[in-house]
């Protein structure tokens, strides 16, 4: 029941995560494009999380699929439609500021960045310090074996919870600079 109770919980927030990037972005390209940005060290560090995501996807969906589990099916692609959505949101609006006036006061999608750099701090703490005590009734050790699940846990989690990590402070950037006047 518990375990159902997160899963739940997790869907609805990458639902709620998800048409907010749309929202977010949607607002945002009112900006004014900064024509001096100073964010690749940022680009690299996202794209280079985006292979984790998608082989935890793969990983986790194949059990998922074989034991019709529609609840983790619809998490899994969640997790790498947002992502897919949340990154080129957060590349766009590191090169976004306001150089009127009108914008600056405006601010239009600030509060929706907002929900999403509390949103992405919040899948990092639940992944960070979520209880791992329902792996053994979890289908991806059915499927692949403590041993190999393990593995292939350890080498793409880390990846998913610096994504979420830095995708808050890129989004707490945003939050900042985009509003302001452009270099």
């Amino acid at each position: 029941m518990g375990l159902t109770v997160n899963a739940i919980s997790e869907l609805i927030l990458l639902l709620l995560m998800t048409v907010a990037v749309i929202l977010a972005y949607r607002k945002l390209t009112q900006l004014d494009v900064n024509s001096h940005p100073i964010s690749l060290l940022d680009d690299l560090l996202l794209f280079f999380c985006i292979p984790a995501f998608f082989l935890y996807g793969i990983f986790s969906i194949v059990p998922a699929m074989l034991k019709n589990n529609g609840l983790s099916i619809a998490i899994t692609l969640l997790q790498v439609v947002q992502v897919l959505l949340q990154t080129p949101f957060i590349i766009d609006g590191l090169r976004r500021c306001s150089n009127t006036r009108q914008l600056r006061l405006a601010k239009p999608g600030r509060e929706l960045v907002t929900f999403l750099v509390v949103c992405n701090v919040a899948m990092w703490i639940t992944e960070t310090f979520e209880i791992k005590s329902h792996d053994r009734r979890d289908d991806r050790y059915d499927v692949y074996g403590k041993v190999l699940w393990t593995m292939l846990s350890h080498m793409t989690v880390p990846l998913t919870m610096f994504y979420r990590f830095h995708s808050s402070v890129c989004l707490a950037d945003i939050w900042k600079s985009a509003y302001e006047r452009g270099e």
